[in-house]
């Protein structure tokens, strides 16, 4: 399976024990729910505002698990890019969906930082 190649070739899954294999458990979940959220883009069916909430209770989830905001957002944007990288330039649907996703990670990590300064 892809996330697991991702989160293996990122060497995330050996970062900082056991906390962070939590962490890395429940991003490539999150993970694999928007590739499947990719794949219904691909048949013309509404996903935005799943895609939204996915990488949302991803980052909660984490950050319930013990891992920092700021490396729960790195953790999750990283495989994102290391999905979007992988795949095909002709699935422009799914690379939308990955995008927006990677950027709605952004979008709430700068919230979060301005939240707490």
């Amino acid at each position: 399976m892809a996330v697991w190649i991702a989160t293996s070739y990122l060497g995330l899954h050996n970062k900082e024990g056991d906390m962070c294999t939590n962490a890395m458990s429940i991003a490539r979940r999150h993970l694999g729910i928007i590739v499947r959220l990719c794949e219904m883009s691909e048949q013309d069916e509404p996903i935005a505002e799943l895609v939204r909430a996915t990488v949302r209770n991803c980052l909660l989830a984490m950050q319930t698990a013990g891992t920092e905001p700021m490396e729960a957002a790195e953790i999750i944007e990283q495989l994102l890019q290391h999905e979007l990288a992988a795949l095909p330039a002709e699935r422009a649907k799914c690379r939308k969906v990955l995008e927006a996703a990677h950027l709605h990670a952004e979008y709430l990590t700068m919230a979060e930082r301005r939240a707490t300064h």
